[in-house]
């Protein structure tokens, strides 16, 4: 009987003693996620949202999580659509077309993503809210000066007003980053909204000099990130190098330049050449040396 009671004993405590660690277990991650707006000159916005997971004291991507984005309300009327986050932890999505007229017509709007029902994390929300603006870009030259003018606007009331003190950027579009176009890194609108700088750079463009220059906003709390460009030929045509296409040093082996492939050739011959009249003399002496033997 002591011996039974002290089995269910020890059962009893192996099982309180597992049940924390399944419990640890079946416990979800918490999901951190940070949602931002960008719009290029007069498309239709694009949402990004990053997300991430603290392991170890550190906060990593999360991969592979569904995100659902709403526009203005979290109802399906709002539902944009769902993302899935890449192995860096971002994910986008274009404002739908379906809801461009609205997206017109409000000075102001809301945006919403969240995560639910995700076998590895709790559920999240999280939301934010832009104020329409636009950035009109104008790119004007006279006297070999350039300059570049740069005039932000909010929507308020069916009406544009010009937004003062907000600091803005003059950029230069590359392949892999964008380049600073104005003598400052950053510049801020005057009463007007306005702001300009002189354009010294000398890059390089396509074959006609062409170049895009822009204006851009980052991160404002109000307006998100907003981006005007425009294509201008302030550039320096790049003249396009044909050079690898023709006979070379450094070509492929069907371009071989021509004294290459004839001077040694005449080498080669030549030794050849030799060899064999050498050979040739050999063979005369031979037969000349049968020849005195015979005489």
């Amino acid at each position: 009987m002591n011996r039974f009671a002290y089995l269910i004993g020890t059962i009893a405590l192996l099982f309180s003693m597992l049940s924390p660690s399944a419990q640890a277990q079946d416990k979800k991650a918490t999901i951190s996620m940070d949602l931002t707006y960008h719009q290029q000159n007069d498309d239709l916005p694009v949402l990004r949202v990053y997300a991430s997971s603290k392991v170890e004291r550190r906060f990593l991507p999360a991969e592979g999580v569904e995100i659902a984005l709403f526009f203005e309300e979290e109802t399906a009327q709002g539902f944009m659509g769902r993302v899935e986050t890449n192995v860096r932890g971002m994910a986008s999505l274009r404002l739908p077309a379906k809801y461009k007229n609205s997206w017109d017509s409000l000075t102001n709007f809301k945006f919403i993503a969240t995560v639910t029902d995700n076998e590895g994390f709790e559920d999240e929300s999280v939301e934010i809210d832009i104020a329409k603006a636009r950035i009109a870009l104008t790119l004007e030259e006279e006297d070999s000066v350039r300059m570049i003018y740069a005039k932000l606007s909010a929507l308020e009331d069916s009406s544009w007003t010009d937004v003062p003190e907000t600091e803005i950027k003059f950029i230069v579009r590359r392949l892999l980053s964008d380049l600073s176009g104005g003598e400052e890194e950053l510049y801020t609108t005057d009463e007007s909204g306005e702001a300009s700088s002189q354009f010294d750079l000398t890059i390089p463009g396509d074959v006609n000099g062409n170049i895009i220059i822009g204006a851009k906003i980052d991160d404002n709390e109000l307006y998100g990130n907003l981006v005007a460009t425009k294509i201008v030929k302030w550039g320096v045509p790049v003249v396009k190098d044909n050079s690898f296409a023709k006979r070379s040093l450094w070509a492929t082996r069907d371009k071989t330049p021509l004294w290459l492939l004839i001077f040694p050739n005449l080498i080669i011959a030549g030794v050849w050449g030799m060899i064999f009249y050498l050979i040739y003399l050999i063979y005369r002496i031979s037969k000349l040396g049968k020849a005195d033997k015979s005489i």
